[in-house]
């Protein structure tokens, strides 16, 4: 008579865990240029998005963000500063189902806590690659290189390497774009 009870109390306590995190897609594989750009180990003294923006350009950096947006083809990504929250990871009751874009944010705070990540090859063009290898959306990654600024003010981080530090759990209603 108790093992049938046990055991129902064991199932109900299963299916009372709350949302489950979901790991996020496979990876797509990276170009070798591409994968040749992951670091052991994260660089030190790095700054945040924000920090570094406001310091100015700079020949040798490390900035530290959030991985919110990848561009399809290409090792070009933007990374978000820490001090952003993602959609969901302060309010539990966000049910965003795509917090990597930061769509709870305005569009001018968006702006000024991000920056642009390019790896570039010889020909100063940004590296074509299926993909990013080990890296997806709401990563916490550092990424060194030269910090530039163009003509439209514009900040860009040219990318010598990165190395994910972290990476999120989300709840299982989050759909991961593939």
């Amino acid at each position: 008579m108790k093992t049938p009870f046990l055991l129902a109390v064991c199932i109900t306590l299963a299916a009372c865990g709350g949302p489950e995190a979901t790991p996020g897609p496979a990876a797509k594989a990276a170009s070798p240029a591409v994968a040749a750009l992951t670091l052991a180990q994260a660089p030190a003294n790095a700054l945040g998005v924000k920090a570094a923006k406001d310091k100015g350009p700079a020949a040798d950096v490390a900035v530290t963000g959030r991985l919110y947006d990848v561009t399809a083809g290409f090792a070009v990504m933007k990374i978000m500063d820490l001090a952003i929250p993602y959609c969901g990871e302060t309010n539990k009751e966000d049910t965003c189902g795509t917090p990597w874009d930061y769509c709870c944010e305005s569009k001018e705070t968006q702006t000024s806590n991000s920056l642009l990540v390019e790896a570039r090859g010889a020909d100063g063009k940004p590296l074509a690659t299926p993909g990013l290898g080990d890296l997806r959306l709401l990563d916490k990654v550092t990424v060194t290189g030269k910090l530039e600024k163009d003509e439209h003010g514009n900040f860009v981080l040219l990318a010598k390497g990165w190395h994910r530090t972290d990476r999120p759990a989300v709840p299982d209603y989050v759909k991961w774009p593939q």
